[in-house]
C-alpha cells in the first residue's frame, strides 16, 4: 500500500511538530541556558529596569541581530507605538521616541540580549499578569510558543512559592526566577528539581 504524498507531508510535519513540543515543552533546556548565562541574564534584567522611563512600558524581541517586532506604551502621555518586521507601514523609531532612548542605549540593550542568550525582554504594566514586578526574558519562539523566564522582584511571589512547594531547586527561586512555556493557548510553569529532572508544575 503506497502512501500519498500529502499523507507523507503531514506524517513529517506532524513529528517535527512533536520535536518542537518536546524540546520546548521541558525546564530543563531553560534551566540549562540560565544556569550558563545566569551573570548576562541578570544584568540584562538589571539593565532594562534601568533605562525604562517611569510609567512607560516596552516588549522587544530580536530574530538574530534584526529586531522582529517592538512595542512601547506611555501611560502617563496616552502614547502607543509597535513595529513589526513584516509590517512597512510601522518604524522602529516611534517605540524608541516613547521611552526616549538613543541609539547608543538601544544597541547597548540589544548586545546584552546577544550576550545572555536570548531573544527578547518585556516590561509591561498588566497588573493581572504580574505588571511592574516582574520581568520577561525570552529565551525562544517557536510558531504560536515559546519559552522564557520570568523573574520577580520579589522571591516571595505566589508563582515562585509554586515552584518551591512542588520541588523546584532553590537555585532559581533565590534568584526570583520562574521558567515558563507559552504554548499559545495555554501556559505552563515548569523546573527542574535538584537531581536535574523535569517537573511540569501545571
Amino acid at each position: 500500500m503506497s502512501i500519498s504524498h500529502k499523507t507523507s507531508f503531514i506524517i513529517i510535519f506532524l513529528i517535527a511538530a512533536m520535536a518542537v513540543y518536546l524540546n520546548l515543552y521541558d525546564g530543563r533546556e531553560l534551566a540549562r541556558n540560565y544556569e550558563k548565562n545566569r551573570i548576562e541574564i541578570l544584568a540584562l534584567r538589571d539593565f532594562a529596569r534601568e533605562i525604562r522611563p517611569r510609567g512607560v512600558w516596552f516588549d522587544l524581541r530580536l530574530d538574530g541581530a534584526r529586531v522582529e517586532t517592538f512595542s512601547a506604551v506611555s501611560a502617563d502621555k496616552n502614547q502607543t507605538a509597535s513595529f513589526i518586521r513584516v509590517d512597512e507601514r510601522t518604524s522602529v523609531q516611534e517605540p524608541l521616541r516613547i521611552l526616549g532612548w538613543d541609539a547608543q542605549t538601544f544597541g547597548e540593550l540589544k548586545a546584552k540580549l546577544k550576550s545572555a542568550n536570548v531573544i527578547g525582554v518585556r516590561i509591561w504594566g498588566n497588573e493581572a499578569f504580574g505588571g511592574e514586578r516582574k520581568t520577561t526574558i525570552y529565551y525562544r519562539n517557536e510558531g504560536f510558543g515559546g519559552a522564557y523566564y520570568e523573574i520577580f522582584d520579589d522571591a516571595s511571589d505566589e508563582i515562585l512559592r509554586g515552584d518551591k512547594e512542588a520541588g523546584c531547586d532553590d537555585r532559581f527561586h533565590l534568584d526570583g526566577v520562574a521558567l515558563i512555556y507559552d504554548g499559545g493557548a495555554t501556559v505552563d510553569f515548569m523546573c527542574v528539581n535538584k537531581d536535574g529532572k523535569n517537573i511540569k508544575r501545571r
